[in-house]
């Protein structure tokens, strides 16, 4: 019986360098960009919605998400660098959430949406 090579060793693909860690680190930031992309106008008009006292939320910051106005994940796979708004409803009430994504005061709308530039702005544009 002939003696097995490579036992005990780490066998690397000759394609391995030292600059493997800067390959991993680009593909990283494709998925997680450092500059994070502007938010976009899903709609000019805000969502009335009852919160109940308790629960947790995720409202949709980036403005990409098909179930305005909370997050769908479409942040991570259209890659923004963007997260969604986590809060908790400290009472059961309807409120209006924000989907013009311009508000000062998010989740909840400031009536931003009525200014002249997002009433100009398109659907899916950055404001």
């Amino acid at each position: 019986m002939g003696s097995v090579r490579g036992v005990g060793t780490l066998v690397r693909p000759a394609a391995w360098t030292l600059n493997q860690r800067r390959d991993i680190t680009s593909w990283l930031a494709r998925w997680f960009p450092k500059t994070p992309a502007k938010s976009v106008v899903a709609l000019k008009t805000p969502i009335k919605v009852k919160l109940v006292a308790g629960k947790t939320y995720r409202w949709c910051v980036c403005g990409r998400s098909t179930k305005q106005p909370f997050c769908d994940g479409s942040h991570f796979f259209k890659r923004t660098g963007l997260s969604p708004l986590k809060f908790k409803a400290q009472e059961t009430r309807t409120v209006a959430l924000c989907t013009c994504k311009a508000t000062q005061k998010p989740p909840y709308c400031d009536g931003t949406h009525k200014s002249e530039q997002v009433q100009r702005a398109e659907l899916g544009s950055p404001l």
